[in-house]
């Protein structure tokens, strides 16, 4: 198959298949049956054999994935992905074999990438993290935020020109994809529930739906996420990425960054655009979160002192229900707990500017419809709030716009100051 991309929104009408699947080579995988016995060394052995305009079928039983998969370089191949693919709960072999994902020191149990694929779950085919046994034990731990070694579920690494569709990802280990140097892909049809047997998924950090890295043109249709964290988040070098016709359950809602981690070091984000998605119960709708200047220890608990920019973000019909928190948030003082020092949460020199939100409606448990902490040294620009309608259960607006460093707003006015103080959240 080929993906020709004339545009974001084309992408699903752009498929060309380049072999067809009666003349694929078909590599079928068995399953063992049991969880003593590994079959991640079936699955590396029928990629390995059909790499190349092949098909890696997945039969409609558990496969149990006991060690790491790095399957990339592939080369216009169909995954038909009928089963479970269940991770092992033996956490102190996945922290010491997860494989770096090349941002941030953090690591991943699955590394998939190729040209031309196409990924399909059928909506029954199934990735299972066991959290569980994960979400238990970081819960003990001094460092709950991001422990080393903690596995993303799967990282797409150098996916590019494919369709990933109609996949479940339950209970991740930590973020659940992670999408690195891929472009003109798409995502649909999604669902990633990291609720927890034990434990509510808001109560579940680093759950992240979907983070993004050094990636353009991308879209994301049709996602569903039940988690704790982010539920889609734009990271380091994403442009022109799209996120259409999806529903966000307890986590904190679409994010930008964290970014400016790294000193010295210039990252960017543009071009992004979301429509028409539904927040229940998430602690903002939409917020933005960059480091100050001053490094505080390295990645991933600490940095800053980064550098760049993150311009023409777009969101459209936003619904909430029970809004936990700003609807809207900007928070340039990141922070995450364990990293030294306090630092200045006015002295990014990160930039934001030219954000819009048209339509921004429902219900809220907070009265700050914005909350925008930005920098004195590189103050925000050009955002503009229109039609906003967002009430508590007992129908009375909300109307605080808190605001520092904010200039060139249009529609709306700042009602009062915003909190300085560190956040890993997007307030104080």
């Amino acid at each position: 198959m080929q993906v020709r991309c004339l545009s974001l929104l084309a992408l699903a009408a752009s498929l060309v298949n380049s072999t067809p699947s009666n003349e694929r080579k078909t590599c079928t995988i068995q399953a063992s049956g049991t969880n003593v016995t590994d079959d991640a060394p079936a699955i590396r052995a029928a990629f390995k054999e059909c790499d190349r305009g092949g098909r890696v079928v997945f039969n409609p039983v558990t496969y149990y994935i006991n060690s790491i998969l790095n399957i990339t370089g592939l080369q216009d191949v169909e995954i038909d992905i009928q089963g479970k693919l269940l991770w092992s709960t033996d956490i102190q072999y996945w922290l010491n074999h997860s494989m770096s994902v090349g941002y941030q020191n953090q690591s991943t149990a699955f590394i998939l990438g190729g040209d031309n694929l196409e990924i399909d779950g059928h909506g029954i085919g199934t990735l299972d993290g066991n959290g569980d046994y994960w979400y238990e034990w970081i819960r003990k731990q001094p460092n709950t935020s991001n422990y080393p070694g903690r596995p993303h579920q799967i990282t797409f690494n150098g996916l590019t020109n494919s369709v990933v569709k109609g996949v479940n990802f339950l209970r991740s280990q930590m973020w659940t994809m992670s999408i690195i140097h891929s472009h003109y892909s798409q995502f649909q049809d999604i669902l990633v529930n990291n609720t927890g047997n034990r434990f509510q998924s808001w109560r579940v950090a680093n759950t992240d739906g979907a983070d993004t890295i050094f990636s353009s043109h991308i879209l994301f249709q049709n996602w569903t996420v039940y988690n704790g964290d982010d539920s889609i988040a734009f990271k380091a070098n994403s442009t022109s990425i799209v996120l259409k016709d999806s529903r966000f359950y307890g986590g904190l809602g679409i994010a930008i960054g964290s970014i400016g981690q790294l000193k010295g070091v210039s990252e960017t984000v543009e071009n992004i655009s979301a429509e028409n998605i539904y927040f229940e119960n998430t602690l903002h709708s939409f917020y933005v979160k960059t480091w100050t200047d001053d490094q505080n220890g390295y990645p991933p608990n600490g940095g800053g002192g980064g550098l760049g920019y993150a311009q023409n973000l777009r969101l459209k019909n936003l619904e909430t229900k029970g809004m936990r928190g700003a609807a809207f948030s900007i928070s340039q003082c990141t922070r995450f707990k364990g990293a030294p020092g306090q630092g200045n949460c006015t002295n990014s020199q990160f930039q934001l500017r030219n954000i819009s939100i048209d339509g921004l409606k429902g219900t809220t448990k907070s009265g700050r419809v914005a909350s925008l902490q930005c920098s004195a040294v590189a103050p925000c620009t050009d955002i503009e709030l229109s039609h906003v309608d967002l009430k508590f259960e007992n129908g009375t607006s909300a109307k605080s716009y808190l605001c520092g460093n904010v200039k060139e707003n249009k529609g709306w006015e700042c009602t009062g100051k915003v909190c300085e103080g560190g956040s890993a959240t997007g307030e104080c």
